[in-house]
């Protein structure tokens, strides 16, 4: 149905021209044209107005509709980012379950809360603790390897020692050709395996697991790949750049073992 109010500004002009159109019937020629001459510039500006009004009124529908795509389109945006998450969240809950299917110990899932913020250690809170049986010593792990140890225990949180810190150091061998080194915390610059014999075989993409030695971690976990070797300052032995297979600064969910 039509709206009065919206046609008004055109009733106007209508009938404003009606009566100038009736006049001139009455009037002489040069009267109405005198008379349409005098009205010419009101005319146009009174048209204009009304054009203006009713574009006006389509740009406002326009308006409103564009804000109800726009409204509809960051709708989708954060359904479609709510479903990656959950993807990506699935993808590392079912490699925690693989390593825990095919592991016989016992294992208590952890969420990483809390990062250490002064950048001197790399450490991070856990939302488990005593009260969950957790005790200092026990191994952390993510998905697809090593992610470190716990270092203090709390009520309900823990403090673990990620095996890139400078204070994290236990035994590895290659995978491969069963060289043993030492491996320590280089922080960002990831891992470092020292004390490898010179004439070692050991090559970059050689895989590198705990070695079980001097009770820090059981044998066999994942620690990460050899991504360069170089002989050390003495000349001795060689040391291999070691990247974890962990992403240390992505971890949000992680395993202890019991």
């Amino acid at each position: 149905m039509i709206k009065p109010e919206k046609n008004l500004p055109i009733i106007v002009v209508l009938i404003f021209i009606a009566a100038i159109v009736l006049s001139s019937q009455i009037f002489s020629s040069e009267f109405r044209i005198k008379t349409l001459d005098i009205f010419r510039i009101p005319l146009r500006i009174i048209s204009g107005s009304v054009y203006t009004l009713r574009d006006m009124a389509s740009f406002k529908e326009k308006l409103m509709e564009n804000k109800l795509l726009r409204e509809n389109l960051a709708n989708l945006e954060k359904e479609l980012l709510n479903s990656k998450e959950a993807a990506l969240e699935n993808e590392r809950l079912r490699k925690l379950l693989d390593f825990k299917e095919s592991n016989k110990s016992k294992f208590v899932p952890a969420l990483v809360i809390a990062r250490d913020p002064s950048g001197l250690n790399d450490t991070v809170i856990i939302d488990r603790g005593k009260k969950d049986k957790i005790e200092k010593g026990m191994i952390v792990i993510s998905g697809s390897g090593l992610a470190g140890r716990v270092i203090e225990t709390g009520w309900r949180i823990s403090r673990v020692l990620l095996i890139t810190d400078y204070d994290s150091t236990f035994s590895g061998i290659a995978e491969r050709t069963r060289d043993e080194g030492a491996i320590s915390g280089n922080m960002r610059a990831g891992l470092i395996m020292k004390y490898l014999d010179l004439g070692c075989d050991v090559k970059k993409g050689d895989k590198i697991i705990t070695s079980g030695l001097y009770g820090v971690f059981e044998k066999g976990i994942l620690i990460g790949e050899v991504i360069s070797l170089e002989a050390d300052s003495t000349g001795l032995y060689m040391n291999a750049a070691v990247k974890p297979n962990v992403d240390i600064r992505k971890l949000e969910e992680v395993l202890v073992v019991r």
